[in-house]
């Protein structure tokens, strides 16, 4: 697998990793085990984390595993912050009491005295910029936190929050994480000129849109896929109308073509598209981790790169 260095970071991390939404609910131990040892043993590192994955429990699921069975040094943790659970539910709170509890809470959980890459989940209206900012601040220079990047944020907004921490001599702002696939692409429409005018990597979260463009809604739900599930089903609903399928159409027409699988395929398109650095995967079991790294995600031909960003275009 590809390693390179992330946006304006030394941080080195392995071009696709997974991510660990499904843990501690949905996702066994052994399957969890299995997932981890094909990202390593592909050459990848990357592993995404957050609070609220796993209604809570992925952080803990994925914690039990390092240091007995796997080295913590051999991974790159990206942990989320700025969601966290209220009795009204998942509330964003960007707050500096927030903000150190859910590291501290996150590190516990993992049994580790550092973070690789942290992320700010979302804006926070009622919160200052310079209070949440400062914070941050502070964990990287305690080491509780290497480097930090956001999550959904509006690329105005996200380019003055790269401004501030220039202007104001803080730690940098290296990552813009975001949706992006074949069905998803409005990253496009701003995030990509603020990566490229700042030197940002961009994350590409669900980059086979909940697993659409694997194919394997293309005639049928499994009884056993996410679109079939009641708490995963919304990740998956808003790409199963027609614009969706005609897509996919072409993505399987493509594959077919070249010999290919669809994932491979759209994951290989996806890393065409400057400035995308990472694409974070999610299979649940075992199985579905050997599928995905076994592909060889080589470069697709010009022309058929071409031929899906037209199909696909917004």
């Amino acid at each position: 697998m590809k390693q390179i260095n992330l946006g304006n970071s030394g941080l080195q991390v392995g071009s696709l990793g997974i991510g660990t939404l499904t843990w501690g609910r949905d996702t066994e131990k052994e399957d969890a085990i299995k997932i981890l040892t094909n990202l390593l043993d592909a050459g990848g590192n990357f592993v995404d984390l957050s609070p609220i994955y796993g209604e809570g429990k992925a952080t803990a699921s994925l914690g039990t595993l390092l240091n007995a069975q796997f080295s913590r040094d051999e991974l790159v943790l990206c942990a989320h912050v700025g969601y966290q659970f209220t009795p009204a539910g998942v509330v964003a709170n960007l707050g500096r009491g927030s903000i150190r509890a859910s590291v501290t809470k996150t590190m516990h959980e993992l049994n580790t005295d550092y973070l690789d890459l942290l992320l700010l989940d979302a804006p926070d209206a009622l919160t200052s910029l310079p209070e949440t900012l400062d914070t941050l601040a502070n964990l990287v220079q305690r080491g509780y936190v290497n480097y930090l990047g956001l999550n959904r944020f509006p690329a105005w907004l996200a380019a003055i929050i790269t401004q501030y921490c220039q202007d104001h001599n803080l730690p940098l702002i290296n990552t813009l994480a975001t949706e992006y696939s074949l069905l998803h692409r409005k990253a496009e429409q701003s995030s990509f000129a603020l990566a490229n005018h700042a030197n940002l990597g961009i994350i590409a979260f669900s980059p086979l849109a909940g697993g659409v463009l694997t194919g394997k809604y293309r005639n049928t739900i499994p009884p056993t896929s996410r679109a079939a599930t009641k708490h995963l089903s919304p990740l998956v609903a808003p790409y199963l109308e027609s614009r969706a399928r005609q897509v996919t159409e072409a993505v399987i027409k493509a594959a077919d073509g070249l010999g290919r699988t669809p994932t491979d395929v759209s994951l290989a398109w996806t890393f065409a598209q400057t400035p995308v650095q990472v694409a974070v995967c999610g299979p649940r079991t075992g199985n579905q981790a050997d599928q995905l790294f076994s592909l060889d995600i080589s470069p697709l031909p010009p022309q058929v790169t071409e031929v899906l960003s037209e199909v696909s275009a917004l």
